[in-house]
């Protein structure tokens, strides 16, 4: 026999004893530190003058135009809800928006409170709950929720219920108004210890960007300083030489024309690697396919390389920082799987996902180990190059092919903090450099 079957009938309680009831009740939430565990402490205490197949307490969230429900015994839709609910749905609105000061039904599948449309009442009549009662929960004369009580039989509840429910709602409201304001305090701290957090890692990341792009710097003043200079001094020796001979044999003019040209294909190579030209000149989609020609170009094994893109173009559209940072992230993870995974295939896609933009990166590699410091700092350089325009970043198998794949998410609107964080990243960098 259920505790509600047991005590509808039963005889009046006096006064002591429903003193002691809510002493036992007082004591029994007091140490709660959550809504589950309250309301749960709630409704083993309480059956012993209300009876009840179902017992919620229903919390008033954000601007007080939603609400989260804790439940016990029964556990309905109500409850499971995942995210807050709209109060303007809740089939005891007029309880929140302190209209009524208590909903008394004796069959709530037959109450028009209770149906109307858009009206989330469908784990009540799910659960088959028809006697209800709901008394409103208040902290200084401001409504903060509601705590109610259900029976699967019809007309358990009267107007004395009425009553005995307000008291324990006035007993219970100052543990509840705290315990939600400490909830809130806590997950504000969670919130703002994510955000430090988040700021702490993109200013680290920022700052081992930096550092790559410093030492690729230096990697292209020792390549001029190396190469090029070297070439052009060699080329000016030569010119100097020739000068003095009253006769110029054509051989010598060809063979200082052909390393004139070798030396300007070098210095053309040395500057697109510091800029991408070629996406000012031809746009996104080229600029890639340039990309994966020129990187198996020069390898002395065949590397199958592919690229696709369904998106009509998207990634021609976009400003010019998010494609220098979607084009670095490729190049980066192109020359990983060249460099480190030995992979016969690479493949790049651009596509659209639930309104985002996706870039992927592919290959059939043997993957990257994992005390390959080079690799992880490539990897943490993408990371920071994502998070600085607000993008989505992961790396993981491949799920169709041995290897790795590399996955940029953009949102479709990106946010304007995160080109500008980018921009002002790369003026600094410059500055540093000029300085």
């Amino acid at each position: 026999m259920t505790e509600s079957s047991a005590n509808t009938g039963a005889s009046p309680i006096s006064t002591e004893a429903m003193l002691q009831r809510f002493l036992l009740i007082s004591r029994a939430v007091a140490g709660q530190l959550d809504f589950q565990s309250l309301i749960q402490k709630v409704s083993e205490e309480v059956g012993f003058f209300l009876p009840h197949d179902h017992i919620d307490v229903c919390i008033l969230t954000g601007d007080q135009d939603m609400h989260v429900a804790y439940e016990a015994r029964l556990h309905t839709g109500w409850g499971d809800a995942p995210d807050p609910v709209p109060v303007s749905v809740s089939p005891i609105r007029s309880i929140l928006r302190g209209e009524e000061a208590f909903i008394l039904t004796a069959d709530a599948q037959c109450d028009e409170r209770f149906h109307f449309v858009g009206a989330f009442s469908d784990p009540i009549f799910d659960a088959r709950l028809r006697s209800r009662l709901h008394v409103p929960l208040q902290v200084e004369g401001k409504v903060i929720g509601a705590l109610s009580y259900s029976c699967h039989a019809r007309s358990v509840y009267e107007d004395s219920h009425v009553t005995i429910a307000q008291y324990v709602a006035d007993l219970l409201s100052s543990y509840i108004h705290a315990l939600h304001q400490g909830e809130r305090a806590r997950n504000a701290a969670i919130r703002q210890a994510e955000i430090h957090a988040h700021a702490e890692g993109l200013r680290a990341g920022a700052l081992r960007l930096t550092e790559a792009l410093e030492q690729e710097r230096q990697r292209i003043g020792m390549d001029l300083h190396d190469q090029t200079l070297a070439d052009l001094t060699r080329l000016n020796h030569s010119l100097r030489r020739l000068r003095n001979r009253p006769m110029i044999p054509g051989d010598a003019l060809n063979q200082l024309t052909d390393d004139l040209e070798v030396s300007l294909q070098e210095l053309r190579s040395i500057i697109e690697d510091a800029r991408p030209s070629v996406l000012q000149l031809f746009g996104f989609d080229q600029g890639i396919e340039a990309l994966l020609e020129r990187a198996v170009a020069s390898q002395p094994r065949a590397i199958d390389i592919h690229y696709s893109d369904t998106t009509g173009g998207a990634g021609n559209d976009l400003q010019e920082t998010l494609q220098i940072a979607l084009f670095r992230i490729t190049q980066e993870a192109v020359n990983n799987a060249i460099k480190h995974a030995d992979a016969s295939r690479i493949d790049v896609s651009l596509s659209l996902k639930d309104d985002s933009l996706c870039l992927s990166v592919s290959d059939d590699g043997r993957g990257l180990p994992e005390e390959d410091a080079d690799h992880l700092g490539g990897i943490e350089n993408m990371r920071t190059r994502a998070t600085l325009i607000s993008a989505e970043f992961c790396i993981a198998p491949c799920s169709k092919m041995p290897g790795t794949c590399v996955r940029v998410i953009l949102p479709e609107t990106a946010t304007r903090s995160g080109i500008a964080a980018l921009d002002e990243q790369t003026e600094d960098q410059d500055a540093r450099i000029d300085s």
